[in-house]
């Protein structure tokens, strides 16, 4: 009995964690779970709602018949030490269970694979607009606290199926709105089409992030005026003589 019920609760387990992974990836990131997510499912919540009392009728004991046992099968502690044997039955239920965890298995690797993709994806958003946000020095407070929390969800939150797959799906949804209210700081590209920057000025500007400051002989006199008109920019360009 102990067998089935381990075996009960590791679907259960990979079960739950398949359910939070197709949750955040649908309603978070607008994913598609694979089309075999829900056979995958209700093979594995039928093998699960199978009750102790369904797997107790399907156990016999050896040489045991339908009478009680003898007091001379028991053992010291009262119990009976007669061999408790699984039937056909439940053996077959075994093997079903084992099915279903493979089904759940390879359908939850392919949806944390895509979640991954996600993942990815946006980190390298968050680095871009977190690399822009250092050249102009933290300049806004709001979306540097915006970037720091999509940090944590990204790297901490995202793949725990521990937590709440709706707590999560709220979180990502308040983190990306935010997002939204500054497109112009969520990298060099949204930047230099709201200030109408040069190629030129974008490319010092990106000297700047890596360098930490420009010289006269950096620049042309034209980057000079597009930085001048830009305040977050004339505020964050140090220029040495």
């Amino acid at each position: 009995m102990s067998e089935v019920n381990d075996e009960l609760d590791d679907l259960a387990e990979r079960l739950r964690d398949l359910k939070y992974y197709k949750k955040v990836l649908e309603e978070a990131f607008d994913g598609s779970a694979p089309s075999m997510t829900s056979s995958a499912v209700q093979v594995a919540e039928k093998a699960v709602e199978v009750t102790q009392e369904d797997l107790l009728e399907n156990v016999q004991s050896d040489d045991m018949g339908e009478g009680d046992a003898e007091l001379d099968d028991l053992g010291a502690d009262g119990q009976s030490d007669l061999e408790v044997q699984l039937t056909p039955d439940v053996e077959t239920h075994i093997e079903q269970i084992r099915s279903a965890k493979k089904q759940v298995k390879n359908v939850t690797e392919t949806i944390e694979s895509q979640l991954d993709s996600k993942r990815n994806d946006w980190s390298t958003k968050v680095a871009a607009a977190e690399e822009l946000q250092k050249i102009l020095g933290g300049q806004d407070s709001d979306f540097a606290r915006t970037l720091n929390h999509m940090h944590t969800l990204l790297t901490r939150e995202l793949m725990d199926s521990s937590g709440s797959a709706t707590s999560f799906v709220s979180k990502w949804d308040n983190a990306t709105s935010d997002w939204e209210k500054h497109q112009s700081l969520q990298s060099f590209d949204d930047f230099q089409e709201k200030h109408d920057l040069s190629d030129s000025t974008i490319e010092d500007v990106k000297t700047l992030s890596k360098s930490q400051q420009l010289t006269l002989a950096d620049v042309s006199l034209d980057s000079l005026e597009e930085m001048k008109r830009v305040d977050e920019l004339e505020s964050a360009v140090e220029l040495n003589l």
